[in-house]
């Protein structure tokens, strides 16, 4: 009988832990609550997407992330076509300046950094898009 209620008890033990972890995975892996700022086409099928982080307030600057992806034609489907993407870039600053030329693109701006990398991938039409990506950043005084 003792055996029995043990059992029990560290079953639902164990059921809670795993739900505790499948929830706090939700948590720290879900979608930012970004909206779109603003896209820009940098090059023929290279286009620049940037959200801004919409949670926090007063005590919490600014957050903007950089994608880089094909043409979407509608504004709608911006957020769900990257949510499954990680931005190249983050930043406090929606100011960078984005250049580009056929795959490579060229970031200029002052402000923090917070995450950068220079490898991207994404497809357009069924072919495979790598851009160059090169930065020239300048920190805030």
């Amino acid at each position: 009988m003792v055996i029995k209620w043990l059992h029990r008890l560290l079953t639902i033990v164990l059921a809670l832990m795993v739900g505790g972890f499948l929830l706090y995975q939700y948590y720290i892996n879900g979608q930012p609550d970004d909206s779109l700022a603003f896209k820009k086409q940098v090059s023929g099928d290279v286009w620049l997407y940037v959200t801004k982080y919409n949670g926090g307030g007063a005590t919490v600057s600014d957050v903007y992330r950089y994608y880089l992806d094909g043409p979407i034609a509608d504004d709608s489907q911006v957020m769900k076509a990257i949510s499954e993407r990680q931005p190249f870039l983050v930043s406090d600053t929606d100011s960078a300046t984005v250049t580009g030329y056929a795959s490579t693109v060229n970031i200029r701006l002052n402000g923090r950094v917070y995450s950068y990398t220079n490898s991207d991938v994404f497809y357009v039409n069924g072919v495979a898009i790598l851009p160059v990506i090169n930065i020239n950043a300048y920190g805030t005084h």
